[in-house]
C-alpha cells in the first residue's frame, strides 16, 4: 500500500534511479546576494525558527527543519519542460524572494528586486540509490542561504519520482498538496498542451508578514486574548504543556525518534467522524477527546493540556501563498469521569472558543509577559497535537484525489525532540498517527504506550457507530 502521510525521511525506501536537481543559477545567486535590505521583518514564525536553527548549530544538533513532498509521474520527465515549471513556481511566490541574515542581535530580511530574473537550472547527477537520494535532501541549505529549497527528480523506466525540499522558513503543511498540484498541473500543461487547473493568484507572503507584524505593534497585556494566553500558560506552571508520561533525562532529548501508526482505515475513520458529529463536534474534537482518554488511562490526569496548530489562512488567495502561516491554539479541559461524547463536544467547543488566539504568535506572548514572574520565557518544548485533513477545502477534493493518485506523500528529516509533537493525517486510506519524540528508551516506551492506547480510544468511539467492526475484527 502506497504511503500518503507523514514519515521520517529515512523512511523513504524507493528504487533507484538517476537524480536530477534544480537549483538557482549562478547568475540568481549573485542577483541574491546583491537584494537590498527590505523593512519587511521576517514573521514570528520565520525568525523562532531562525533562532532556533542558529541555536541547534551552536551545540552541533541536526534541526528537523525540512518539509519533503514526493509523488511519483509515468514516462519519460521533459527536464526542459520541468525546468520552465519550477522557475515559474519559484518566480510565483515571494516567500522565496527573501534571504535573512543577523545584525546586531536581530534578523534582517533582503529581498530580490527582479524576481522575474530568477532561473532554476537542472544539474544531473547520475544513478542514486535511497540512501543517497536522502543525502542529496539532507543538503538542501540551510534556512540563512537564500536557495533553501531544491526540486528534483528520480527517473527510472517506468517512470520518475518527483519532488520538492523545502526548509520549514518558506513552507507549511497547509501548502503540501497544493504545492504537488501547482507544479504538476503546469508541467502537463506544458508538455501536453493541457489547459491548467486554473488556480487563482496567489496573495503575498510579504503582506502577511507586514500585517502580523502591524497587528502585534498594537498588542497589549490588555488584549483579550494575551490574557487568554497567560492564563493558559499560569495554569500550566507558567510554561507550554508537558507530555503525560516519563521522557527519560533531558540529557537525551538532542535526538529524535519517530514511531509510525496506520489508527483507523477508512471506513472505520467515517464511522468515527459519525460519532464526533453525534456528539455534536467535529474531527478535531474527537480525536482531543481521545487524547484525554488516553492520558486519563496512562496517567491518571484529571485535565488536559495541549496546543494544537493551525493555519492563520483567512482567504482563497491566502490558501494559495506559500509561506509558514501557522499559529497554536492552546486547549485544555476538565476530563475527570466524562464519556467521549461529552469530551468531543467540551474540545470542540474549547477548540472554537480559544480559535483566535492562534492569530497571536506564543513568541509575542512571552515577549509582552517577561516582566510577569508567573510566565516562563521559552515557547519551545511542550507537547503538540496537529490534524489535517487533505479530503477538506481548502486543499478539496480534486486535490486530495490528486495527491492519492499521484502516491503523494511527505517527509521530515530527523532533528532534536525535547518534548513530543504528534501528526495526525487524514487521507483516501484513513487515518494514520506519526510521533516524535526523544530517542531513549524510557521515551520510546511510554511513546509506544501512548500510541497502542489513543488507537484503542479512537477504535472504541468509532465501534459506537459501527457495532460490525468489533465482530469482523473476531470473525477473522
Amino acid at each position: 500500500m502506497p504511503v500518503t502521510d507523514l514519515r521520517p525521511l529515512h523512511d523513504w525506501s524507493g528504487p533507484p534511479g538517476v537524480l536530477t536537481l534544480w537549483c538557482p543559477s549562478a547568475a540568481s545567486m549573485e542577483s541574491a546576494k546583491r537584494a537590498p535590505v527590505s523593512p519587511v521583518l521576517p514573521s514570528y514564525e520565520q525568525e523562532q525558527h531562525l533562532h532556533a536553527f542558529r541555536a541547534c548549530e551552536q551545540r552541533h544538533e541536526a534541526m528537523a527543519r525540512l518539509l519533503v513532498v514526493v509523488w511519483e509521474e509515468g514516462g519519460r520527465c521533459d527536464l526542459r519542460a520541468l525546468t520552465h515549471v519550477v522557475t515559474a513556481h519559484v518566480r510565483r511566490h515571494d516567500t522565496y524572494h527573501s534571504w535573512f541574515e543577523e545584525r546586531a542581535g536581530a534578523i534582517v530580511r533582503h529581498v530580490l528586486e527582479d524576481p522575474a530574473g530568477i532561473q532554476m537550472e537542472p544539474l544531473m547527477l547520475g544513478d542514486v540509490n535511497a540512501a543517497d537520494w536522502q543525502k542529496h535532501v539532507m543538503a538542501t541549505p540551510a534556512p540563512f542561504a537564500w536557495d533553501c529549497f531544491r526540486f528534483g527528480i528520480l527517473q527510472r523506466v517506468s517512470g520518475f519520482t518527483c519532488f520538492a525540499s523545502i526548509d520549514h522558513l518558506h513552507g507549511d503543511a497547509t501548502l503540501i498538496a497544493f504545492l504537488m498540484t501547482e507544479i504538476r498541473s503546469a508541467y502537463r500543461a506544458v508538455i501536453d498542451g493541457e489547459k491548467p487547473h486554473h488556480l487563482g493568484p496567489p496573495g503575498s507572503y510579504l503582506y502577511y508578514c507586514t500585517n502580523q507584524r502591524r497587528r502585534a505593534a498594537a498588542t497589549t497585556l490588555a488584549d483579550h486574548e494575551v490574557k487568554r494566553w497567560i492564563a493558559f500558560l499560569q495554569r500550566n506552571n507558567g510554561r507550554m504543556p508537558a507530555f503525560a508520561l516519563p521522557l527519560g533525562l533531558l540529557e537525551d532529548r538532542y535526538h529524535a525518534e519517530y514511531v509510525h501508526v496506520d489508527i483507523l482505515d477508512d471506513a472505520v475513520m467515517d464511522a468515527f467522524e459519525s460519532a464526533c458529529h453525534a456528539s455534536g463536534a467535529r474531527v478535531i474534537g474527537g480525536l482531543l477527546a481521545c487524547a484525554a482518554l488516553t492520558e486519563r488511562e496512562l496517567a491518571g490526569r484529571s485535565r488536559y493540556t495541549v496546543v494544537t496548530p493551525t493555519t492563520t489562512r483567512r482567504s482563497p488567495k491566502a490558501f494559495r501563498t506559500t509561506g509558514w502561516c501557522v499559529g497554536v491554539v492552546p486547549i485544555d479541559f476538565d476530563v475527570q469521569q466524562r464519556t467521549f461524547p461529552e469530551l468531543a463536544l467540551t474540545a470542540q467547543s474549547n477548540f472554537d472558543e480559544r480559535l483566535s488566539l492562534a492569530d497571536v504568535p506564543i513568541e509575542l506572548v512571552l515577549e509582552l509577559a517577561a516582566e510577569l514572574p508567573t510566565v516562563g520565557s521559552v515557547a519551545t518544548g511542550g507537547v503538540m497535537l496537529s490534524y489535517m485533513d487533505v479530503n477538506v477545502p481548502p486543499l478539496s477534493a480534486r486535490i486530495a484525489r490528486e495527491w492519492h493518485e499521484a502516491n503523494g506523500r511527505v517527509y521530515i528529516n530527523q532533528g532534536i525532540a525535547a518534548q513530543v509533537a504528534i501528526w495526525l493525517f487524514r487521507t483516501q486510506r484513513g487515518l494514520s498517527l506519526t510521533a516524535a519524540y526523544p530517542a531513549n528508551e524510557t521515551a520510546r516506551a511510554s511513546m509506544h504506550r501512548y500510541v497502542a492506547a489513543f488507537a484503542g480510544a479512537c477504535r472504541r468511539a468509532a465501534d459506537a457507530l459501527m457495532p460490525t467492526y468489533s465482530d469482523v475484527g473476531r470473525e477473522r
